[in-house]
């Protein structure tokens, strides 16, 4: 990973659950038109465990409250 996408990543993880969720929808809208080539299914399982990962880190830490 480099030094931007982990500042990035950094700065994604200080903003409210909301912003977050405005931001991933951005992206989503984004890549969708710009993808020529699909996720793989290691792709698409490393995302979903890292996002279960981050829900039950701030589901832990009493965090959910935003994301509802």
């Amino acid at each position: 990973m480099s030094d931007t996408v982990f500042q990035l990543l950094a700065t994604f993880e200080t903003l409210p659950a909301t912003e977050q969720h405005e931001i991933v929808t951005q992206l989503l809208r984004r890549t969708s038109v710009l993808s020529d080539t699909p996720l793989s299914d290691e792709d698409l399982t490393s995302v979903a465990d890292d996002l279960f990962q981050m829900l039950d880190a701030k589901e832990i830490n009493g965090d959910d409250a935003n994301t509802r």
